[in-house]
């Protein structure tokens, strides 16, 4: 049965984990720490995978995601600099059902990552003592409940995404990639701020849209579903003008997903819809003419 946050959704004294993320390594910029370094993977997907990260008991819904870690440099034995690129994924409905589909919801690319890892330690959770290891990995945990959540409720993400930004202002100044950067490049402070913002409110209400009574009602009712889906475009287009056209969540958004926008609207009756992805997402302009058969 397809997924309702609220109404299916119930706070239990044992629950199992919710998300299943697949953690990938590449130290070939520094060969010398491969020993070391080992098991990093297998230790965060233990991390991961075998903690209930709400309240809430999905039931054998798992939230799928990745992390690819690059490892770019290492003081000493056991600091390490890294980048990562986080991913999740939703599965897409055909009613109530799962339809064997999925649809991309973030891809982020985090380059400033500094921590100290030492091998065989135990990683543990803890909210209220910022760590630069896991409070890394809990942020983005966060943020990927927060995008599964909305798009089945609108505003049940918040309260996730507030423990984020909890994270960015316990981080200590010193900390490197948690404080608030400039222009519109990603960085975690702007980004969560951006989701937090009042003022991106009516992109929230187009995601739940988009996807809730959009994409998953596709395969059996088509016009409504694209009609819904729109929404989120409008919307879009409303913010671009009215607020911040540079903004760090409508960039990471269109990054995730403009090949499934490029895509899902071929053959759609009112071709002009490819005329308005080009005006919200500029960037990937190429990739829309070429859906609708410009070049």
């Amino acid at each position: 049965m397809k997924r309702l946050v609220m109404s299916l959704l119930f706070v239990v004294t044992s629950l199992t984990a919710q998300i299943e993320c697949d953690v990938t390594i590449d130290y070939q910029s520094i060969p010398s720490s491969a020993d070391r370094l080992s098991n990093f993977a297998s230790d965060l997907e233990n991390y991961i995978n075998s903690q209930s990260w709400t309240d809430k008991d999905l039931g054998d819904y798992k939230i799928k995601c990745s992390m690819e870690i690059f490892f770019t440099a290492t003081s000493g034995d056991n600091d390490y600099q890294a980048q990562a690129v986080i991913r999740s994924q939703r599965p897409i409905y055909a009613g109530d059902k799962p339809s064997g589909k999925i649809s991309p919801m973030l891809r982020i690319l985090d380059d400033k990552w500094s921590f100290t890892y030492m091998k065989n330690q135990p990683l543990y959770r803890n909210e209220t003592q910022f760590d630069n290891l896991t409070d890394f990995i809990d942020f983005y945990m966060y943020v990927i409940l927060g995008f599964d959540f909305n798009s089945f409720e609108n505003g049940s993400g918040t309260p996730f995404f507030q423990k984020s930004f909890n994270m960015c202002h316990q981080a200590p100044s010193t900390a490197i990639g948690w404080s608030r950067g400039t222009g519109s490049v990603y960085n975690k402070y702007s980004f969560i701020e951006d989701i937090l913002n009042p003022s991106y409110q009516p992109f929230w209400e187009g995601y739940f849209h988009y996807y809730y009574d959009g994409l998953d009602l596709l395969a059996t009712k088509p016009a409504t579903g694209y009609k819904n889906m729109i929404v989120l475009l409008q919307n879009i287009e409303t913010i671009r003008k009215t607020s911040n056209p540079r903004s760090i969540l409508l960039k990471t958004f269109f990054e995730a997903k403009y090949s499934e926008l490029a895509d899902v609207f071929k053959g759609y009756k009112d071709p002009s819809v490819y005329k308005l992805l080009i005006a919200v997402d500029p960037a990937h302009q190429a990739a829309y003419e070429q859906a609708a058969g410009i070049r």
